[in-house]
C-alpha cells in the first residue's frame, strides 16, 4: 500500500484541503484589512478602533494580530498534516501514529485556533452579502437558541468535563474500534468530537477576542492541572495494560517496525505521557509567569499607597 496518497490517490483528501484553503483565505483578507485599519488608528495615535466593540485596546494592537495570524496559519498547516494521507494510513497500522494525529488536533491546533482570535478576520473576509446572510441568521430564533447553548457549554466545569468524556470515550475500545474501522466515523465524528470540546477547553485558557476566559489566573492553573492529570491517568492505562486493547491492531499479522501489537501500544502511551504535557506545560508556565506579575504589580501599587 501507498502511505502517501489515500484511496483515491490524493495526499490530503479534497474536501478538507479546499476548507482549509477557503478559511485561510477569508482570514487573510479579513487579517490584511485590519492590520490597514490598524496601522491607520495607530498613526493618529489612538488607542483602539471604537467601531469594534468589546475589543479592548490590547486587542487591537498591530503587532498582536501579526502575531494572531502566524498562529492562524500554523494551525491550518497542522491540521492538513493530522489529515494528511501518511498519518492517516500508518495509523490504521500503528496504534502510536494515531496517538499522534490526536495530539496533533487536541493539544497543537486547537491552542494555535484558540490563539489567533479568527473570528473578527474570518467576519472581515467575508463578502458583504455574506455577511449581511450571516446577520439574517442571527436574528433566527434557532441561532438565538445555538448562542444560549454555547454560553453554557463555555462554563469552565462543562468545559473541562467535555474535554474529559470526549477524549476518554474516543478511547474506549468498542468506540476506537468502531472509529478505527469506519472512516466516516472516524474522520467526521472522533475527530470533529475533538476538535469542538478541545475549543471549549482551551477557550477557558486562552484569551480569544471578543471572549475572554472565564477564570481568573489560578482558575486557569486547575483546568491545565486538571488536564495534565487525566492524560497521565489514561497513559498509564494504557502503558500499564497487560494486553493489547484494540482489535484492529491485534488482527494485523505483522506491524511496521517490528513491533508486536502490545509494544505498539506501549509506545504510543508513552508520546501521550511525554509529548502530550508539553503543550500543557507551556500553558502552566505562561499562567504562572502573568499570575506572579500581576501579583507583584499589585504588591507595588499597596507599596506605593501605603503611608510612609
Amino acid at each position: 500500500m501507498n502511505i502517501w496518497v489515500d484511496a483515491n490517490g490524493w495526499p490530503i483528501p479534497p474536501l478538507i484541503l479546499l476548507g482549509c484553503l477557503l478559511a485561510e483565505s477569508l482570514f487573510y483578507r479579513g487579517w490584511r484589512k485590519l492590520l490597514a485599519e490598524l496601522e491607520t488608528e495607530e498613526a493618529a495615535e489612538t488607542r483602539y478602533l471604537p467601531s469594534y466593540s468589546g475589543f479592548e485596546a490590547a486587542d487591537m494592537r498591530r503587532s498582536t494580530w501579526i502575531w494572531r495570524g502566524t498562529f492562524f496559519l500554523a494551525a491550518i498547516v497542522t491540521f492538513l498534516l493530522a489529515a494528511s494521507a501518511p498519518i492517516d494510513n500508518l495509523s490504521s497500522q500503528l496504534f502510536w501514529v494515531h496517538m499522534i494525529q490526536h495530539l496533533l488536533l487536541l493539544i497543537i491546533v486547537t491552542p494555535l485556533l484558540v490563539a489567533s482570535a479568527p473570528l473578527l478576520p474570518l467576519w472581515l473576509g467575508l463578502p458583504e452579502w455574506g455577511r449581511n446572510c450571516f446577520k439574517a441568521l442571527a436574528n433566527l430564533r434557532a441561532a438565538r437558541i445555538l448562542y444560549a447553548l454555547g454560553s453554557w457549554l463555555r462554563q469552565p466545569v462543562i468545559s473541562c468535563a467535555l474535554f474529559l468524556i470526549g477524549i476518554w470515550i474516543w478511547h474506549w475500545p468498542y468506540l476506537y474500534d468502531l472509529a478505527l474501522t469506519n472512516d466516516l466515523i472516524h474522520d467526521w465524528c472522533e475527530h470533529t468530537i475533538f476538535l469542538v470540546v478541545s475549543l471549549f477547553f482551551w477557550s477557558q485558557i486562552i484569551p480569544s477576542a471578543p471572549f475572554r476566559p472565564q477564570l481568573g489566573y489560578l482558575g486557569r492553573l486547575g483546568c491545565v492541572g486538571f488536564a495534565i492529570i487525566q492524560n497521565l491517568v489514561l497513559a498509564v492505562l494504557l502503558g500499564f495494560a497487560p494486553a493489547p486493547l484494540y482489535a484492529p491492531y491485534i488482527h494485523l499479522n505483522t506491524l511496521p517496525g517490528s513491533l508486536t501489537t502490545l509494544q505498539d501500544q506501549q509506545f504510543g502511551a508513552g508520546f501521550m505521557w511525554t509529548f502530550g504535557d508539553i503543550p500543557f506545560g507551556i500553558a502552566l508556565a505562561i499562567l504562572i509567569q502573568r499570575w506572579l506579575a500581576t501579583q507583584s504589580g499589585e504588591t507595588g501599587q499597596e507599596t506605593q499607597e501605603t503611608p510612609g
